[in-house]
């Protein structure tokens, strides 16, 4: 076989010449999505206490990061509806971040559009309320009648995301809340807020995307509530 040839194979096989596993491009691009979604996951929803459900799969290695590429409804509906079917199986605990990058980052209602189709049509004929939830995340996210108000930010992600969660896990950590579970989004709101008002709406920008400012983080050890997680 001439060098060529076995060069050829190579490539074929995915393993260069010293033997080290290697990724097309697209695999690549997709791993550089999964680490700014981990990212994004440890620094801001972590990292802030943004989220109850968040942390613990994250410590027991039980949260995945799933990457759909394109703008086809089917088929980042049908990833998303996998991960919903997965994730109803009671022995499937844990939680699982779609991550569909080229899905209408600058459309957040278009981006709304299949996650209430999902919600309302596919979720009901695979019986999966009460089992599964998706939360939804989006670069664009905005709570109707909220405008440019700074609670938005609770939701917005560096790409358009589908956390799909087990409805039994968020109970629970529900249920540490007293059963209150707008406890979280009244804190995060309280929260952004006073980062409004001691960064500026730019800088809160530059924090909820996982940078840290000087005096953040002792604002946040005076809140109730946060704890450390860096």
């Amino acid at each position: 076989v001439s060098a060529k040839g076995k060069q050829q194979q190579h490539d074929d096989d995915g393993i260069d010449e010293e033997g080290a596993v290697t990724l097309d491009p697209e695999e690549q691009e997709n791993e550089v999505i999964k680490e700014t979604t981990l990212n994004w996951i440890k620094k801001v929803v972590i990292g802030l206490n943004l989220c109850p459900f968040a942390e613990k799969p994250l410590r027991q290695n039980q949260l995945k990061v799933s990457v759909v590429r394109g703008d086809d409804d089917e088929t980042v509906a049908a990833a998303v509806v996998y991960e919903l079917i997965a994730r109803s199986d009671e022995t499937h605990d844990g939680t699982t971040v779609v991550v569909a990058p080229e899905f209408y980052p600058d459309d957040f209602e278009r981006y709304m559009d299949l996650v209430q189709y999902i919600e309302d049509d596919v979720m009901e004929e695979h019986d999966l309320h009460g089992l599964v939830q998706i939360a939804p995340f989006h670069p664009k996210f905005a709570f109707a009648g909220s405008g440019d108000g700074i609670d938005n930010y609770t939701n917005r992600s560096p790409y358009p995301m589908f956390h799909v969660l087990r409805e039994n896990e968020v109970g629970l950590a529900v249920d540490k809340l007293g059963g209150d579970a707008s406890k979280v989004w009244q804190r995060n709101v309280d929260l952004l807020e006073g980062m409004d008002k001691k960064f500026g709406r730019d800088d809160v920008k530059k924090i909820m995307k996982g940078e840290s400012l000087d005096g953040l983080k002792e604002m946040l050890r005076d809140l109730r509530g946060y704890s450390e997680k860096s």
